[in-house]
């Protein structure tokens, strides 16, 4: 628990879980932490999601959620945790087994119970997300307010994981825009691509034999973690995006780490980003983000390498302390308060 320890020390304040993570060890530990502790509730932004039993994998085959294991993983969770309520409740993953409606009346009726202040969904397809919240509004109930995907610099070419999805490739600039008028956070996962834009040498092009991602391997092991990462991370775009990212990183002071981060935050300020570590210093690193931007022709040039075409290199995250409303989840951050409104999204 030291690490829960240090970041709390830090100004961390928001917290994400899940009840698949660790097999539910996550949850338990973090309660545990909150009890011994005496960390008061009032303190925190707390996080959670389930919906899908103890499927580890995002198995479209796992057993069907109904309205009553729902409710049923919702109270195991709180349990767990040591609380009565939690902020954000989000249902791990999609199933097209069920319709969306379905999705959305079971959720309102626990946010009628107070155990959920306010309910998201994570890795759903733009598509379901717009019917479900549409479905929401034209019904009179409380529609999702947040959706986690992956969402990085080094853009996947693939899914990473089973059933989940991205945003990460430039062809979704609308939707992120529409997610943004229509007051919905994105809660963005893997945003350092496993270390891919955390660690210069990780992975080095040369290193990388391509001709082994499609070879089979046992579900689960590292192998196979390991082939799917590199599969969707590894390609001559994405080491184009980290070499520039590098050459950022030096010439603005800061890790590259800290320029990956800074990315998807940029995009704008309905976005957060997850951030995970075993090391307490990272945690100050992440901190400093708040305070940070990067200008718009460097943006340019992550997506389009031909937006500049002189070979001097003079841009920098901008500092802008007074105006940066970042939120780096899980650090502590303004409450916002999203009105519901519908606006037309265009393909």
């Amino acid at each position: 628990m030291g690490m829960l320890d240090a970041a709390f020390e830090k100004g961390v304040r928001r917290f994400d879980l899940a009840r698949t993570y660790g097999m539910g060890e996550s949850e338990r530990l973090f309660g545990e932490w909150l009890n011994t502790r005496k960390i008061d509730r009032q303190d925190i932004d707390l996080i959670t999601k389930g919906g899908i039993g103890m499927d580890g994998y995002g198995d479209p085959d796992r057993p069907l959620l109904t309205k009553k294991s729902l409710s049923d993983e919702v109270t195991l969770s709180l349990s767990t945790l040591n609380v009565e309520d939690v902020d954000l409740y989000m249902f791990h993953r999609d199933d097209p087994r069920l319709t969306v409606d379905e999705f959305v009346n079971w959720i309102n009726s626990i946010v009628k119970t107070g155990k959920i202040k306010r309910w998201g969904v994570s890795n759903w397809s733009f598509d379901r997300f717009q019917a479900a919240h549409e479905y929401a509004i034209e019904n009179g109930l409380i529609p999702p307010s947040a959706n986690s995907p992956q969402f990085s610099l080094a853009a996947p070419v693939c899914d990473v994981w089973p059933s989940t999805q991205s945003l990460s490739q430039p062809r979704h600039a609308l939707e992120i825009e529409w997610y943004g008028a229509n007051g919905v956070e994105l809660i963005c996962w893997e945003v350092l691509a496993k270390g891919f834009m955390a660690k210069e040498d990780l992975w080095c092009q040369d290193d990388v034999d391509s001709s082994t991602f499609d070879v089979p391997v046992e579900r689960g092991s590292d192998e196979w973690r390991l082939q799917r990462i590199q599969k969707a991370y590894c390609n001559p775009e994405n080491y184009r995006r980290r070499d520039l990212a590098i050459k950022l990183a030096k010439k603005s002071n800061l890790k590259l780490a800290q320029i990956a981060m800074l990315y998807p935050l940029t995009k704008g300020k309905h976005i957060s980003v997850i951030f995970g570590s075993s090391k307490s210093h990272h945690i100050d690193d992440m901190v400093a983000l708040q305070h940070f931007n990067i200008d718009d022709t460097a943006m340019d040039l992550f997506v389009d390498p031909n937006s500049v075409t002189n070979n001097f290199f003079p841009y920098k995250p901008q500092f802008v302390m007074d105006n940066a409303d970042h939120h780096v989840q899980p650090f502590q951050s303004k409450k916002r308060n999203f009105k519901t409104k519908i606006v037309p999204f265009t393909k």
